[in-house]
């Protein structure tokens, strides 16, 4: 779902913060020694991804590896006819599948693109207008808008009145064969209940979920779909050109991520600098790597290591417990990118998209604590498991999903944290060490300073308040490393891991 809460509201920092000197914006320097890694650690893929997870958790995606096509639905809502024009149409496909400079920033096709280094291109089909015969009331009558039931009937009728009108069964949009188009977008003529108090804040704003209905592979059925309304190419940088921030962001749920933001405006674990966070900038490592779109260095032995920048390398380290790393990005471990203001961070960190706060100006290391490991769900009660399967008989019924939320409360009669309110999906860690992002405080926000840089040393003990448990990771066991920060440049940073307290890496 789209963040409700606007960053004005939670009142402006004071602009210094967030816009410090950029002593380290490197622009085209390069390193005068070449940037090698030591051949100390190996990347390694993950034994699986969210695309495996969400097969068992009712929530089907396609693999976002290769050439997808999804289907776009204009939806046209009664009272809002004017909106349901041939502009309209085609300013939606340049939104979803236009070049990057068709819009303000990134299509949500281009930007996928590059986020996923090339490995996933997505395309796909804009029908013509539907006309679902329902008043913005009537689509809230429908049904309960928890469970979306009400948009889901419109899904249903305009997929098939599609098929009617095409003369197809959608199989070009089921690329994986499992009886489900494997995404639908529905944007609505209203406008955002923002900009219509009037409109129901539930129904009229942009979120994902998943049809439910049995897959049918003789002609796919929609399954994962999104609902947002056109206005939203008109925000941010739509003012003068095509926005796709808020299309790029629930895209990011069709294919399995989670928000990284508290729906109770509780917290900021992210400190709102995240596509699924406050939808800006580039997704983070830890969602590639359930992409599967990076493969991290895994640190298990003493050594050092050249990290080059994510944002162009997909270079990332993952640092496991003692309890050791079980090969899979479901799991507890500490994970470190090296940020560059660069690609696809470079615009939501130089000009203020929404009133949100702006994405990091200089280069430095984000480094977050991951609790991402899965947990068996049944009859029996929950608990922690390491593997991926579910039994949908009434008699052993069970599923697996992720253990751990950034809310860490339930909301809407859904839980959202299953198993310690207390854990983070993904936290941010504040190099500062003053600011706590897990926990209450809606204002702790990010800045320059949260970025891990040359001289830095980072340790549990150091950085223990950041944890919920001060003495030991979330799963009881022990971080026993110390990494230094030595000479950074546009190409890289070095880094030294050690078990004994490191001196700082020598900045020749």
């Amino acid at each position: 779902m789209k963040k409700r809460t606007l960053f004005k509201i939670l009142g402006f920092l004071s602009v210094a913060l967030l816009t410090a000197s950029c002593e380290f914006s490197f622009g085209g320097e390069t390193s005068s020694r070449p940037i090698i890694n030591t051949g100390d650690y190996v990347k390694t893929e993950s034994s699986n991804t969210l695309h495996d997870l969400n097969k068992v958790r009712g929530k089907e995606s396609f693999l976002p590896k290769g050439k997808k096509r999804i289907l776009v639905l204009p939806i046209t809502v009664k009272g809002y006819e004017r909106n349901a024009s041939d502009l309209t149409k085609e300013n939606i496909e340049k939104t979803f599948f236009g070049d990057a400079n068709e819009t303000g920033w990134n299509s949500v096709s281009s930007f996928y693109y590059k986020s996923s280094y090339g490995q996933f291109e997505l395309t796909g089909t804009v029908a013509d207008w539907y006309e679902c015969g329902y008043t913005a009331e009537e689509i809230v009558a429908l049904g309960n808008e928890s469970d979306a039931s009400g948009t889901r009937r419109i899904l249903n009728a305009a997929v098939e009145a599609y098929k009617t009108a095409n003369d197809t069964d959608c199989s070009e949009f089921d690329f994986d064969k499992d009886g489900y188009i494997d995404g639908v977008w529905m944007i609505y003529s209203a406008p955002n209940y923002t900009h219509l108090s009037s409109l129901s804040k539930e129904t009229f704003w942009a979120y994902t979920y998943w049809n439910g209905e049995d897959a049918n592979p003789s002609s796919p059925v929609a399954n994962a779909f999104s609902w947002a309304s056109y206005d939203f190419m008109y925000e941010g940088y739509g003012l003068f050109k095509l926005d796709a921030h808020t299309y790029i962001h629930e895209t990011g749920h069709m294919l399995g991520a989670d928000d990284y933001y508290d729906y109770n405006n509780w917290a900021c674990p992210m400190g709102c600098i995240d596509m699924m966070d406050y939808n800006i900038i580039d997704h983070n490592a830890f969602t590639k790597f359930e992409m599967g779109w990076v493969k991290p260095y895994v640190i298990t032995t003493e050594g050092e290591l050249t990290l080059r920048p994510s944002q162009s390398t997909g270079d990332c380290v993952i640092i496991p417990t003692t309890n050791g790393w079980n090969g899979s990005v479901f799991d507890e471990y500490i994970m470190l990118e090296y940020y560059s203001p660069t690609g696809l961070n470079l615009k939501d960190s130089t000009t203020r998209y929404m009133g949100y706060p702006l994405g990091f100006s200089e280069y430095g290391v984000r480094i977050y604590h991951v609790d991402a490991r899965l947990c068996k769900i049944s009859a029996m009660g929950i608990s922690y498991t390491d593997e991926i399967a579910s039994n949908p008989s009434l008699v052993d019924f069970y599923f697996t999903d992720i253990a751990h939320s950034n809310t860490p409360s339930s909301v809407e009669g859904e839980s959202r944290n299953r198993l310690n309110d207390q854990y983070r999906l993904i936290q941010e860690i504040d190099c500062t060490n003053k600011r706590n992002f897990g926990k209450k405080n809606p204002n702790n926000i990010a800045d320059n300073s949260t970025l891990f840089q040359t001289n830095d040393v980072f340790s549990f003990e150091t950085y223990k308040d950041s944890f919920a448990d001060i003495k030991k990771m979330n799963d009881g066991s022990e971080f026993d490393w110390y990494v230094s920060f030595g000479k950074m440049s546009a190409s890289g940073i070095e880094l030294k891991f050690s078990h004994e307290v490191l001196e700082v890496m020598p900045n020749e």
